[in-house]
Formats: C-alpha cells, sequence, structure tokens
C-alpha cells in the first residue's frame, strides 16, 4: 500500500517523489551488483547528487510557476 498524500501536497508532487526514489534504488542496485565498496560508494554518491539536483530544479519550477499567477 502507499503512502497517503499529505494535506496541502498535491499529489503529483508526490508521485514524482516516489519515482525519483524508485529510480535512485535501481541504479543503486544495479551499480551494487557490479561495483567495489568504493565503486558503490561513488555510484551512491553521484545518484545523490542527481536527485538532489532534480529535485532543487522541480522546486524551482513549481516555485517559478505558484507566483506567475
Amino acid at each position: 500500500m502507499t503512502e497517503p498524500t499529505p494535506p496541502g501536497v498535491p499529489a503529483a508532487e508526490t508521485f514524482s517523489e516516489r519515482l525519483i526514489r524508485r529510480e535512485a534504488k535501481r541504479l543503486a542496485a544495479l551499480d551494487l551488483s557490479t561495483s567495489s565498496p568504493i565503486g558503490l560508494e561513488n555510484a551512491l554518491a553521484r545518484i545523490s547528487e542527481e536527485v538532489t539536483a532534480e529535485a532543487a530544479e522541480a522546486k524551482a519550477k513549481d516555485a517559478g510557476g505558484s507566483t506567475a499567477k
């Protein structure tokens, strides 16, 4: 069962967050199967940076779109 959407949070935002987490886990699992411990650490750092950048970009888009009204 999925987590309920908190009040005040658009369903699309919650859905996007779930997709980002799932993709990060998928990439980590892929790297885990073929990496050394150092390689895994580097892969996880890269994934974290990508997810953080995507989340910041999405948040900036949302902030820009909501103030344009």
